[in-house]
């Protein structure tokens, strides 16, 4: 049996996976290293330990930041 798709809001653009991942698994996916970012789901800030542990859902919205040094 083939998993359901979802849809998810990351960065304010909708996107659609083929299946649920973990948030890891997205974030690689996408170039990003889960070392350098932060990342918030669902208004609630993960830690990094978290990232790995949470399955994204239909409906989720994402915010990656990258944060940037310097003056």
């Amino acid at each position: 049996m083939k998993p359901d798709p979802i849809t998810i809001t990351a960065n304010g653009k909708r996107e659609r996976l083929d299946s649920a991942c973990s948030v890891a698994e997205f974030i690689e996916a996408h170039g990003w290293k889960t070392t350098q970012v932060v990342v918030e789901r669902n208004g609630s800030v993960l830690a990094r330990n978290e990232l790995r542990t949470q399955m994204l859902a239909d409906g989720d919205c994402l915010e990656v930041i990258v944060p940037v040094a310097g003056g």
